[in-house]
């Protein structure tokens, strides 16, 4: 005798498996040797501050990424980018927050240092560089591009210290810059520099995608800035 019940529940697990049931993605040989080519450090930065007080808030870097935020996918979904590789997806994303988001500093605006989320820059449409490269990773992300394919990088560049955008173009097997604001470059994504021979940027202190944070090794002013 069938037992119905017993009968409908694997039926059940076989149409929508389990989360326990489900196969782990498996990470591509590419995605691993990136994730542990610079060691992974625990980053927390106090960039964040309590309204009317001098307390600072420190936060995990990687809490600054979140795709499913409805304002973020309210964007994604007005670019069209359904059927656009991801070079084109991310060069589209970069436009978008070059137009829409204007550079202001933090002390014109905060008094002090500030990171806003990305809902925040959406509300605002000012940030400066560490905001809008924020906001531009979690379009990225959001528009379908692979976690590993995205980080956002704080480190030494031309002229002082600056907060943007890596991405990695898999048909050219390199990661390349995309900075909405210091040196903005329109280029298509394949026709740009090797992110090693970008000349501006000297050096990362450290860098995150959305499930990790590295170092390559902290130097005195990486630490001091995640001290203030």
């Amino acid at each position: 005798m069938i037992n119905w019940q017993i009968f409908k529940k694997t039926l059940a697990e076989m149409i929508y498996p389990s989360s326990s049931l489900k196969c782990p993605v498996k990470e591509s040989e590419r995605e691993k040797y990136y994730n542990n080519k610079y060691p992974k450090e625990e980053i927390v930065y106090s960039g964040r501050f309590v309204p009317n007080t001098k307390d600072n808030i420190s936060i995990d870097v990687r809490n600054f990424f979140d795709e499913y935020d409805v304002g973020v996918q309210k964007v994604v979904k007005g670019l069209s980018l359904g059927r656009l590789s991801d070079d084109e997806k991310a060069l589209r994303c970069l436009n978008w927050v070059k137009s829409k988001i204007k550079y202001v500093k933090d002390r014109e605006k905060a008094k002090r240092e500030y990171w806003q989320f990305a809902f925040e820059s959406l509300h605002y449409k000012t940030g400066d560089c560490e905001d809008g490269a924020i906001l531009l990773a979690n379009l990225l992300l959001s528009s379908g591009i692979s976690y590993w394919k995205i980080r956002i990088s704080a480190g030494k560049v031309k002229g002082g210290s600056h907060a943007y955008v890596t991405y990695y173009c898999e048909s050219k097997k390199r990661w390349v810059v995309l900075d909405w604001c210091y040196w903005f470059n329109g280029k298509a994504i394949k026709d740009r520099l090797d992110y090693s021979d970008e000349k501006n940027y000297y050096g990362v202190w450290f860098s995150w995608n959305r499930k990790y944070s590295f170092s390559k090794g902290l130097n005195s002013d990486a630490k001091h800035l995640l001290k203030k």
